[in-house]
C-alpha cells in the first residue's frame, strides 16, 4: 500500500508538472514577438555577409575591401563603428588605430583630419610577411563614405563605442541617407548600447543582444524559446560560445528556436568551404566571413548543384 500511495503521488506530481509546462507552452503564443522586418526582404538566402569587407583578402573595413565585395557579389557589408572627438562616426574594429596604420592613438579622443594623416594599411598583412598595401593610399573611412558609395547595400552595423555614446549620431545619419528602415541591421556586444540605440531608433532592425541569446539556448533546450519577447530580427551567433553556463554549440534546434517567421541566424566568422556547407545543411541562413571569395564560390557552386 505504502508503494501505491508513492506511485499516486509521483503521478500526481508529474501531472502538475506536465500541466504547468503545458500552461507555459501556451503563454508563449501570446507574448510579442517581432518576427519580420523589411530588410530581411532584401536578402536571399543563404544571406552573404563579408566580415569588415573581407579582411583576410584586403585591408580591414577598407573601401577597397567593401568595393571588391560589393563587386563579388556580397549582398551585407558588415562594419564596426566609433565616433571622432569632432563628431564624425568612422569605421574601424578597435578603439585606438595603432594595430593597422602607422600611428597611434583613440578614435574618440582623435579628430577627422588626424584620423585621415595616416596610413590605413600601414601594418596590415595577408600572411604575417609582406605588407602590399601599404603607402597605397588606404585610408580610414567615414560611414557617410560607405553609404555614399554603396548606397543600394545592407549595412550590418556593430557600435564598438559605447562612451561617449553615438547611438543618436547614428540613428540621425541612417535616416538621413534613407536606409534606417529597411538597408540596416545594427548590433553590439554590450546589450545596454544595443537597447539604448532601439529606444532611439526603432525602425532599425536589431541583432540579438548577448544575454537574450543565453537564455534563449536554455528554453530551446526544452521547447519554451516563445517565452522570451524578442526583438531581435538577426541573430548573429559563433558556432560556439562561452556563455556564464559554459561552452554551448550552436545547433539545429537553436538556430529554430530563433528563426520564427522571417528572423534569420547568421553565423561568424566562417572562412571554410566545408564548414560553411555544413552550417547552411545546419539551418543557417547567412554566413559571416573574411573570405567573400570562398563564400561566393560556395554560393554559386550551390546554385550549380541545384540547376
Amino acid at each position: 500500500s505504502s508503494l501505491f500511495t508513492h506511485l499516486s503521488t509521483m503521478k500526481k506530481f508529474l501531472m502538475i508538472i506536465f500541466t504547468m509546462y503545458l500552461l507555459l507552452y501556451i503563454v508563449g503564443f501570446v507574448i510579442p514577438q517581432k518576427t519580420t522586418h523589411p530588410v530581411l526582404e532584401r536578402l536571399s538566402k543563404p544571406v552573404t555577409i563579408a566580415h569588415q569587407g573581407g579582411n583576410k583578402v584586403y585591408p580591414d573595413e577598407s573601401l577597397l575591401a567593401f568595393t571588391k565585395a560589393v563587386d563579388m557579389g556580397i549582398q551585407v557589408l558588415e562594419m564596426d563603428i566609433h565616433r571622432t572627438r569632432d563628431g564624425v562616426i568612422v569605421i574601424n574594429h578597435d578603439q585606438a588605430i595603432d594595430r593597422l596604420t602607422d600611428s597611434s592613438g583613440l578614435i574618440w579622443e582623435m579628430s577627422w583630419l588626424e584620423l585621415q594623416e595616416v596610413d590605413g594599411a600601414y601594418n596590415w598583412s595577408p600572411d604575417g610577411l609582406t605588407y602590399p598595401y601599404r603607402g597605397k593610399g588606404v585610408k580610414i573611412l567615414s560611414l557617410n563614405t560607405v553609404l555614399d558609395s554603396f548606397p543600394k547595400q545592407v549595412y550590418d552595423i556593430e557600435i564598438k563605442q559605447h562612451d561617449p555614446p553615438l547611438e543618436k549620431d547614428l540613428c540621425d545619419l541612417l535616416r538621413k541617407y534613407g536606409v534606417a528602415a529597411d538597408q540596416t541591421i545594427v548590433a553590439s556586444f554590450r546589450d545596454e548600447t544595443l537597447a539604448r540605440f532601439h529606444d532611439i531608433c526603432p525602425e532599425v532592425a536589431i541583432s540579438l543582444p548577448v544575454n537574450q541569446g543565453t537564455i534563449l539556448y536554455v528554453l530551446s533546450r526544452i521547447g519554451l524559446e516563445r517565452l522570451l519577447p524578442l526583438d531581435a530580427v538577426v541573430a548573429q551567433l559563433p558556432t560556439t560560445f562561452s556563455t556564464k553556463l559554459g561552452q554551448l554549440e550552436l545547433d539545429r534546434r537553436y538556430i529554430e528556436a530563433f528563426a520564427k517567421r522571417d528572423r534569420q541566424v547568421w553565423v561568424w566568422t566562417v572562412n571554410d568551404l566545408i564548414e560553411m556547407k555544413r552550417l547552411v545543411n545546419m539551418g543557417a541562413h547567412g554566413i559571416i566571413t573574411d573570405r567573400p571569395d570562398i563564400l561566393m564560390d560556395f554560393i554559386h557552386h550551390s546554385e550549380e548543384d541545384a540547376n
